[in-house]
């Protein structure tokens, strides 16, 4: 089953390229955020081999996919809706599947509602050797809540803030 991480953006991330992409994913140490999640050292240096970003549907920024191992196995596709009104209905939905009991939500719901664009990271479940696709997907969406301004879902529907860097923090 598929995990997506989510990040709503204040600012548009259309011209975000893959190469500044995946140069805000090494900013960080891969090896100590790997560590921390108890990821073995083979996996990621496998990862670190690998680690690429195409354009599957250039122009611009719609769908890339971050290639962290070798072969045909599933790798972290990073999408983007293609117009403003598709964007708009995404973050629309959002909000109205909001918990009204969950502490976080008028924070969330007020912060969503100045959003402006949303971006998807995701990956196959937590099998063997997909152990490092959690790890990038949530490096993508904190390295475009950093720059583009923004808040990240996890796949477990819990929300994060940046904290001090490059770390999150739960909303």
């Amino acid at each position: 089953m598929a995990q997506r991480h989510s990040v709503y953006l204040k600012r548009s991330a259309a011209k975000v390229t893959p190469e500044q992409l995946l140069a805000g994913i090494e900013e960080v140490d891969l090896s100590l955020i790997a560590e921390v999640c108890d990821v073995p050292g083979k996996r990621v240096d496998e990862a670190l081999k690998h680690l690429r970003i195409d354009n599957f549907r250039p122009p611009g920024f719609f769908f890339y996919r971050l290639y962290y191992r070798p072969g045909r196995a599933r790798q972290v596709d990073v999408e983007r809706w293609r117009t403003r009104d598709e964007i708009r209905g995404v973050i629309e939905e959002v909000i109205d599947n909001l918990d009204p009991e969950a502490a976080s939500s008028k924070k969330v719901r007020r912060y969503l509602k100045g959003c402006v664009d949303e971006v998807s990271a995701s990956y196959g479940s937590s099998l063997p050797g997909e152990a490092m696709a959690p790890i990038l997907a949530s490096e993508v969406c904190r390295w475009l809540a950093e720059k583009l301004g923004g808040i990240i879902r996890d796949p477990c529907g819990d929300w994060y803030e940046l904290g001090e860097w490059p770390d999150l923090k739960p909303l």
